[in-house]
């Protein structure tokens, strides 16, 4: 539907985005700078800008920025060939380790390094048509970004978002899922098209992998 709507607006460039849950979420923001759609990091936005609301108490900039993105081959192209030049450079503070005049390895508590970035949504400046399409983040937004010691967007929070959203996917489907892990392969199912022949009526207590019959026939996979 996302491709379909992008194409059916003649967008050159399009955006999934998020409602951000909340003013400090650490995804980037698209929104419009000087008439000019963009992708402003969380890093980059003021607590006071972050914070700002509307009279009905929702974020003025609520869009959150997925990485998900819509761009006609042509807009690419006129941007390689026109704007690569103006591409704009991001500053990101990091912590990294190094090694002392002692030869010690030495991990910094704070930021010690800066490392110098470009990303994909910075042409979005450039578009002449510009579209979004907002997603609901359980469908579609699982960030993975810190190793799994943190706890927050990291391996573990992928894995159990995808357990969930499979878990609605087999329920809706007529089936039931009493267990934390049940995952469903993309090619049995992408989004939970397809699904009642092969859960209704069942019940989930046991961590499973649901197969299509083509795996388990190739594969000899069990699927249950």
């Amino acid at each position: 539907m996302y491709t379909v709507y992008c194409v059916t607006k003649n967008a050159d460039c399009g955006a999934k985005v998020i409602n951000k849950g909340s003013p400090r979420e650490q995804v980037g923001i698209v929104c419009q700078v000087d008439g000019h759609f963009q992708v402003v990091e969380y890093s980059e936005v003021t607590d006071t800008t972050a914070n700002l609301r509307d009279s009905e108490g929702n974020l003025v900039f609520s869009a959150g920025s997925i990485c998900n993105h819509f761009f006609a081959t042509d807009f690419l192209k006129a941007v390689c060939k026109n704007y690569e030049a103006e591409l704009r450079l991001h500053v990101a503070k990091k912590t990294i380790p190094y090694v002392d005049a002692n030869g010690e390895r030495v991990k910094p508590n704070e930021p010690n390094g800066i490392k110098i970035e470009k990303f994909i949504f910075d042409v979005f400046p450039f578009s002449q048509n510009f579209v979004t399409w907002e997603v609901q983040k359980h469908t579609e937004f699982s960030p993975l970004k810190n190793f799994e010691g943190v706890k927050k967007d990291c391996p573990s929070t992928a894995r159990r978002d995808l357990f969930g959203l499979h878990k609605i996917y087999i329920e809706e489907a007529g089936g039931k899922v009493i267990c934390d892990e049940v995952e469903i392969s993309p090619l049995l199912s992408y989004a939970g098209e397809n699904l009642t022949d092969t859960v209704s009526g069942k019940v989930y207590d046991n961590r499973t992998v649901l197969y299509s019959d083509e795996e388990v026939m190739s594969n000899g996979l069990c699927s249950n």
